[in-house]
């Protein structure tokens, strides 16, 4: 018989609300790793054992679709590769791959490394006025710089809280339909619906202007959006196509990066060991100057805080899949159509396979101390043929500004704050992060 939970209805989704992360983790706990309940109409299956989530993301990947919380984002970011499916999604990732060559990392430690030395300078005035930094805002406003550079050769700073709000107002709506099952359709006009509308007509307006400007002019371009109109065409059949794509890894680019880079420079400010270790590796390898691309490769404890970091707090938190076929999967009958949730934030918590799970140690990922247990448990940036296209142009930005950050200052948490995880279609320090910044000490 199933594992199922049978707590009523409006109990299941209070519950959900209030503490999504908790929820998952005790259903789990209580349910050795497989759970299953209905809520209204829908069926929900929680996994987090580690051969089935294997099955799951890998060996039978093709047997599950994008889940329909990826439906629900799609109302703000369009069809682009993180929300399709089937042959749509195949070809759009063949033809995405070619625009994050070595070409594009390269550019983006110099953007991500230019771009932090101007936040570090900041940081240095507020220090020196015994001001504080909130290291969420600013980590949020880098890599909407960053991503805009590097997709459209420029900063774009009018047009940067254009893309905060459709992406605020994309994920309010996207958490809410995800949770709640009798959210009304999205041609009701709420408050959010209504909300949404208005952000993304404006997006449409500049996004569809970068385009046509882009395609009147002959000159060469080294930035992601030449990269993608090589590869979705300049057909004006083509064109909401190539909208989605641009939108698509604009909101993957800018939301996941600062909520990995925000718990990260948290983890540092709490741990001055890990914040000591890093300053030396930076120093002996970099000195006074900004990292290169091949520097990347010279930084491996620089990599493995960030890997740390994103073990502790995984950006996302959950894959979601539905059913395209019935399927047994531990004791669970599975059936066309049920919704399976693999919540990363479980496994990689997991006593049973992370020894001290809650502790921050980056030396976990040094070269040849995972086991093939946690190597499978390890999914910040997914698995299998869904795996995120964009994973080595994310650690390139992080580990430029981290290698910038970590040099230059140290942080401190301001005593009192609550650090309490908000999870919406990511997961990021719901009050904000608000530190001390002083200089860290002389190499």
């Amino acid at each position: 018989m199933s594992p199922r939970s049978r707590r009523p209805v409006h109990q299941k989704l209070s519950a959900l609300k209030a503490d999504l992360l908790g929820s998952h983790r005790r259903l789990l706990a209580a349910h050795h790793g497989f759970v299953r309940f209905r809520v209204l109409r829908r069926t929900y299956t929680l996994v987090s054992e580690p051969e089935a989530v294997h099955r799951i993301l890998v060996t039978n990947a093709s047997s599950y679709r994008r889940g329909f919380q990826h439906g629900n984002l799609a109302l703000g970011i369009g069809n682009g590769l993180l929300t399709s499916d089937g042959e749509v999604w195949q070809r759009q990732r063949r033809s995405t791959r070619p625009v994050f060559d070595r070409a594009l990392l390269g550019r983006v430690v110099k953007i991500a490394s230019a771009i932090s030395s101007d936040v570090v300078d900041r940081w240095h005035a507020a220090g020196r006025r015994g001001e504080t930094v909130d290291v969420l805002d600013d980590m949020r406003e880098l890599s909407l710089r960053v991503i805009s550079q590097a997709m459209f050769g420029e900063e774009l700073p009018d047009q940067a809280g254009l893309f905060v709000a459709t992406t605020r107002a994309s994920l309010a709506v996207a958490f809410r339909r995800n949770i709640m099952p009798l959210s009304p359709p999205f041609w009701v006009p709420t408050r959010r619906h209504r909300n949404l509308r208005r952000c993304l007509a404006e997006v449409d307006r500049f996004v569809y202007a970068r385009i046509a400007d882009r395609l009147a002019d002959d000159r060469e371009h080294g930035d992601m959006l030449a990269g993608l109109i090589r590869a979705f065409g300049d057909r004006p059949d083509s064109m909401r196509e190539l909208r989605d794509q641009i939108v698509t890894l604009y909101f993957a680019g800018f939301e996941t990066t600062a909520s990995a880079l925000a718990w990260t420079l948290l983890m540092l400010g709490r741990n001055p060991e890990v914040a000591d270790r890093l300053h030396a590796e930076l120093v002996a390898v970099l000195g006074d100057r900004t990292p290169t691309y091949r520097d990347l490769a010279a930084l491996p404890y620089t990599r493995q805080v960030l890997q740390e970091s994103m073990r502790l707090h995984p950006p996302v938190y959950t894959l979601p899949r539905t059913a395209a076929a019935d399927e047994q999967i531990g004791d669970i009958d599975l059936r066309q159509g049920d919704n399976v949730v693999v919540p990363i934030h479980v496994s990689h918590g997991s006593d049973t396979v992370w020894e001290k799970p809650a502790q921050s140690c980056p030396e976990r990922f040094a070269p040849g101390r995972l086991t093939p247990q946690q190597r499978r448990a390890y999914l910040p940036f997914g698995v299998g043929p869904r795996k995120c296209i964009g994973e080595s142009f994310a650690m390139a930005t992080m580990m430029s500004v981290l290698a910038v950050v970590g040099r230059q200052v140290r942080l401190q948490m301001v005593d009192g704050h609550p650090v309490t995880p908000a999870t919406e279609v990511t997961q990021y320090p719901g009050a904000g992060l608000p530190m001390h910044v002083r200089p860290a000490p002389p190499a």
